[in-house]
């Protein structure tokens, strides 16, 4: 075989390679595109988009094969596979990467081309080299074509290197391992680290670079979040391994309460209970004014990064150059996507505006006419959602009871609820992790609701017993809206009936609904159930002891509280501290130090109302002491 015949079997070899490598891109365009779609990371709607990619990939290979079967005959179709296509796949997508911030996905098919380009210019320059040798040189140096041929082959593996660290240190997953359900629950991934996650160090620098946008001392704790000791991170927040170690919210963030028995003792946690103090949307606006900071900067956060972790010279590279003003760059747009939150009232720790945040972020769908100033100054958005968390333990009973779900029974179907609460913290259809998922909503199933303290606080058992009586008497009694298995309880009560702040239930319409359902239709695990309503949920009362404040809205202090009419219940009090009451069973609401831990809540704002549920209000002051003391038991 001669030199040239072995170069052309090479060329073959390396460009059928190439025809290969596009053929792994070729048919998953064409006929699962959105599976190779969430494989790079990409996202393409409509669908038809990337099958057209695929298929004129499936062309241009094509027109790489006359070259395979007679290299001298078809030398032109060499060329042109290397200029412009390969160099010209090759330079779009590292550009739309490194300069025009498209995803990651797209630089495999960069790397492919370069790779792919740069064996065979070296092939093509060897064959020049051969076919036309050097003459009347006694002893020659190099040629050109080998001194390129070099330097090509030195590109390749630089490429190579380039490539495998930017995998490593931007794409690599890595697993979590957890030693039960309740950890993972705690404070494993629901797939929001990759498009939201914040890179640890980074994340643990900020309390102390900005500790004055914080509202007092404790770090990320002042917000309300609850660290157990020994942990390095507060309930509901994951650290996972995407490239680098990145910080995500999970479910555990609004579903883990905690509570003290006293002032000075130290807090319990309730694993699937609400959260009573966590202020989330405190959490994003401190991050939105780190970001805003002059100081948010690589020299700052870098200084704040040394004392408690040396980075290895590439690693501070990527943190100085790429990581932090990536990060400043993406708060800084996630600041505007909330700017709709700052004409409305605050949240408050203990309390969340659920579908708002994803009509806006995910769907922008307008649901509603503009029904105040304030709103007329976003006319998209002029509802306001304000809620407390739900406790989501005992869902067997709950989904076997046929039950809705969320305080205004958006939905029935426990899977899409989980999901769908996984995409509003921040995770995208092709990060959601249904695995995981999956986990979360077995270990609800059967999460048990913590006993009342009775060993603490004693229960009247005489007076429990008038109290039981109370609250199953009558067709339409207490039981028969809010026991397991009667005929009202998991239903949705009619606004007119129920009389509650209506404001929840209005952020939610059929246009809302539809939209949701369709966000994830390309996906096998696409929604179906989202609906509307017009009421709120008659929702079991499984430890409501530790569920206070009441009504959706958080608007009641105490049960006891709840048992009064409107008129008489607490005008202005304060939430989010998280001292147990067991007399009016709920949490210390007033005092300096409920002041100076929690926040003020006035009924008067709108949203905040605590019209509405007079069920019991009827009874006599002892009949309510029975009542309460009997609800604790529950």
């Amino acid at each position: 075989m001669t030199p040239y015949d072995n170069l052309a079997t090479w060329y073959k070899r390396v460009t059928w390679f190439g025809i290969f490598l596009n053929a792994t891109f070729i048919f998953p365009l064409l006929f699962v595109p959105q599976f190779a779609l969430d494989i790079l990371g990409i996202d393409c709607q409509p669908l038809i988009f990337a099958r057209t990619a695929g298929l004129l990939l499936c062309w241009i290979s094509v027109f790489y094969i006359p070259a395979t079967m007679d290299l001298k005959k078809y030398r032109v179709y060499a060329w042109l596979a290397m200029f412009p296509s390969r160099i010209g796949g090759a330079t779009f997508f590292f550009g739309a990467v490194l300069f025009f911030d498209k995803p990651l996905g797209f630089l495999p098919i960069a790397i492919i081309d370069a790779s792919i380009l740069l064996m065979q210019l070296f092939i093509m320059l060897k064959i020049r080299e051969v076919e036309n040798p050097p003459k009347g040189i006694l002893v020659a140096g190099p040629s050109k074509s080998a001194k390129w041929a070099k330097r090509a082959a030195v590109a390749v593996v630089l490429l190579a290197i380039i490539g495998g660290t930017a995998w490593y240190k931007l794409f690599r997953e890595v697993d979590q391992t957890f030693t039960s359900a309740e950890e993972r629950f705690k404070y494993g991934s629901i797939g929001t680290e990759g498009p939201e996650g914040i890179p640890y160090w980074i994340w643990l620098a900020l309390p102390r670079v900005f500790p004055e946008y914080l509202p007092g001392p404790g770090g990320y704790n002042a917000l309300g979040f609850y660290t157990e000791p020994g942990k390095a991170m507060p309930v509901g927040f994951s650290v996972k391994t995407v490239g680098i170690d990145r910080v995500g919210i999970n479910c555990a963030l609004c579903h883990a309460g905690s509570l003290r028995y006293s002032a000075g003792e130290a807090p319990v946690l309730l694993t699937g209970a609400p959260t009573n103090s966590a202020d989330i949307l405190g959490y994003e606006r401190f991050l939105f004014r780190c970001a805003s900071d002059p100081r948010f900067n690589s020299k700052t956060i870098l200084a704040a990064i040394a004392p408690m972790y040396k980075l290895s010279l590439l690693d501070k590279a990527l943190y100085k150059y790429l990581l932090i003003p990536a990060v400043k760059k993406a708060l800084l747009k996630q600041k505007e996507v909330f700017a709709w939150t700052n004409s409305r009232p605050a949240w408050g720790g203990g309390r969340v505006d659920p579908f708002n945040p994803v009509k806006h972020g995910k769907l922008g769908v307008t649901v509603l006419p503009m029904d105040d100033p304030e709103c007329a100054k976003t006319p998209s958005f002029c509802t306001i959602g304000n809620s407390d968390m739900m406790p989501i333990w005992n869902m067997r009973p709950r989904v076997e009871g046929k039950m809705v779900l969320h305080w205004d029974g958006l939905n029935t179907k426990l899977v899409e609820v989980v999901r769908s609460s996984a995409l509003g913290d921040g995770a995208t259809p092709k990060t959601l992790p249904l695995d995981a998922m999956q986990n979360i909503q077995d270990y609800i199933m059967d999460l048990k609701p913590p006993a009342y303290p009775a060993a603490r606080f004693p229960v009247n058992a005489a007076l429990a017993a008038e109290g039981k009586a109370i609250f199953e008497r009558g067709e339409e009694s207490c039981a028969g809206c809010h026991a397991f298995g009667k005929k009202y309880t998991g239903t949705v009560i009619a606004l007119s009936k129920v009389g509650t702040d209506p404001n929840r239930s209005s952020i939610w319409r059929d246009d809302s609904a539809k939209a949701y359902n369709a966000y994830a239709s390309s996906y096998p695990w696409g929604f179906s159930g989202f609906r509307a309503t017009d009421g709120y949920q008659a929702v079991p009362l499984d430890a409501i002891w530790t569920r206070a404040p009441y009504l959706h809205n958080g608007s009641v202090p105490t049960l006891r509280d709840l048992l009064e009419i409107p008129e008489n219940r607490p005008k202005t009090f304060y939430r989010a501290y998280n001292v147990f009451d067991p007399v009016k069973v709920g949490f210390v609401s007033d005092g300096e130090e409920a002041k100076s831990a929690g926040y003020r809540y006035d009924t008067a704002v709108r949203g905040n109302g605590n019209q509405g549920h007079v069920w019991g209000s009827a009874l006599t002051a002892k009949e309510k002491d029975a009542l309460v003391e009997y609800m604790k038991t529950l």
